[in-house]
């Protein structure tokens, strides 16, 4: 695991701060200090220095993908930017002011038509860790739940019976961080608990879309084994036999201690965080999370620490030429 550490930790101050936090769980004198050098090295300041001198990036707040303010937004927070950023504070809460409809959802589209239910869920999570105080992020919450389908899933479509994959895993990680920031109600863990059954009723959703099995980041909008995973590590999901099929998964992914990029969902970019066909520091750490989580109680996942923690000291992490960008529509 050593030698896996030092690999993650020469990466990006994002990285580093990532591999403190959840991985050595480190001090938090060490992580406020890591976590303030995201606004001004690496990534992340190369995201807050593309804003327009209107206080946007891109064309408002959903144009062109995925250099808008919605998806700046989450790639500031999945960075580790403090959540204190006023920069980012700022932005949610002119998104709020500018935004949001009657019925609590956000309109990003310049025009009369209804929010789409995994941007509400997506601008949920950031929102809830930059501005967890605001007031108006419960019609936000109670707007998201309201359109609940019948299997527990969410959908963008308001005329589907049936949630889709992409929009309920977006809901997840919304209600979720609103949850924990706000310390919610016994009606969110109700509504977190059927969407999850909504996933697990449908094998999540594997065999649906090869892309669903492929390692991704950023997520953007997209549902994938990776993204389920570190969900249901991030909300201390218990252990079961589909998380278990998703380990299964995860570990068989591994190569040498690590993992590489497969996937990168196409569209201009502010900053392309990693090359696919390389070996990956953001799926790493966050495989390496996912793991720590579960070992205690799936063997699947000890397996998987070990082999990180048996790579020999003086073999280097490994690289892997590239052979062109996974491209899928």
């Amino acid at each position: 695991m050593n030698q896996v550490l030092s690999w993650l930790l020469q990466g990006d101050v994002s990285i580093q701060y990532q591999t403190q936090r959840y991985l050595l769980q480190a001090e938090s004198m060490l992580l406020e200090q890591l976590q303030k050098r995201i606004e001004t090295e690496g990534f992340g300041a190369q995201l807050l220095s593309a804003r327009n001198e209107n206080g946007y990036w891109g064309i408002w707040y959903y144009q062109p993908k995925w250099t808008c303010t919605h998806y700046t937004l989450c790639d500031l927070k999945g960075l580790g930017l403090a959540p204190s950023n006023p920069i980012a504070k700022e932005m949610v809460e002119r998104a709020l002011t500018e935004c949001q409809l009657k019925d609590g959802g956000l309109n990003f589209a310049k025009s009369d038509i209804p929010s789409d239910i995994a941007i509400n869920g997506m601008f949920l999570a950031y929102a809830s860790y930059f501005c967890p105080k605001d007031a108006r992020l419960a019609a936000l919450d109670l707007c998201i739940r309201s359109f609940q389908k019948p299997d527990g899933g969410f959908s963008w479509d308001y005329a589907s019976p049936i949630g889709d994959p992409h929009t309920t895993i977006c809901v997840l990680e919304g209600l979720y961080a609103y949850r924990y920031a706000t310390q919610g109600t016994s009606s969110i863990d109700s509504c977190l608990k059927q969407a999850l059954q909504c996933l697990y009723q449908r094998n999540l959703c594997i065999g649906e879309d090869p892309r669903y099995i492929r390692m991704a980041y950023p997520y953007r909008y997209r549902y994938d084994l990776l993204r389920f995973l570190e969900f249901a590590a991030n909300a201390q999901i218990p252990w079961n036999e589909s998380i278990e099929q998703a380990l299964v998964w995860l570990v068989g992914k591994q190569h040498d201690g690590v993992w590489n990029l497969q996937l990168v969902h196409p569209g201009k970019v502010h900053v392309q965080f990693e090359q696919v066909h390389q070996f990956s520091r953001f799926i790493t750490v966050k495989a390496i999370q996912i793991l720590m989580q579960y070992a205690q109680a799936s063997k699947t996942a000890e397996v998987g620490l070990r082999r990180c923690e048996s790579m020999e000291k003086d073999k280097p992490v490994p690289s892997v030429e590239s052979t062109g960008v996974d491209y899928f529509a």
